[in-house]
């Protein structure tokens, strides 16, 4: 398993989606990529990923943005990396066999199993994992992070060892 930046961008977009749930207000993808220190390009793009995943809804206009299509307790995290990337787990022997015909439906190699049995294991971690999970787990996000690197670049600096 790799996740990939779109992933974990992915992810945290969600989080931040999914932690203005109860808010009717949509929210913009300038405020999204600000508040988990994304580049604006990148969080357009995940954006439209994940609409087009199912993962969130997009209102247009001046008051448009952003909202989660369902409950946090309803998105979990492998409907969000299959949005945001596409398979959770690639199975090189299904996609890119590493000795062509040799490998295939006929043909079981030693690792081939073992493979599909981690594809399996991954999977059913992610749909165990909901936003709304994820959101009472962990309370430090990219924001809390910019804003104590704010705070601390803000201090005066001693002007003694004294």
């Amino acid at each position: 398993m790799h996740v990939t930046k779109w992933g974990e961008y992915g992810i945290l977009c969600s989080l931040f989606l999914a932690s203005r749930s109860e808010s009717s207000d949509s929210i913009s993808a300038t405020e999204i990529a600000e508040s988990q220190a994304i580049p604006l390009q990148y969080t357009h793009q995940i954006l439209l990923r994940l609409r087009r995943g199912g993962i969130i809804t997009s209102e247009r206009g001046p008051k448009g943005g952003f909202h989660l299509s369902h409950a946090p307790e309803e998105i979990n995290l492998k409907q969000i990396l299959e949005a945001s990337e596409g398979d959770t787990f690639e199975i090189i022997c299904d996609s890119k066999p590493p000795y062509g015909e040799l490998c295939g439906k006929e043909h079981h190699c030693a690792l081939s199993g073992l493979w599909h049995e981690l594809k399996i294991a991954i999977d059913n971690v992610l749909e165990s994992k909901t936003l709304a999970e994820l959101l009472k787990e962990h309370e430090f996000f990219p924001e809390d992070a910019i804003s104590a690197l704010v705070s601390i670049k803000s201090r005066p600096k001693p002007t003694s060892l004294s």
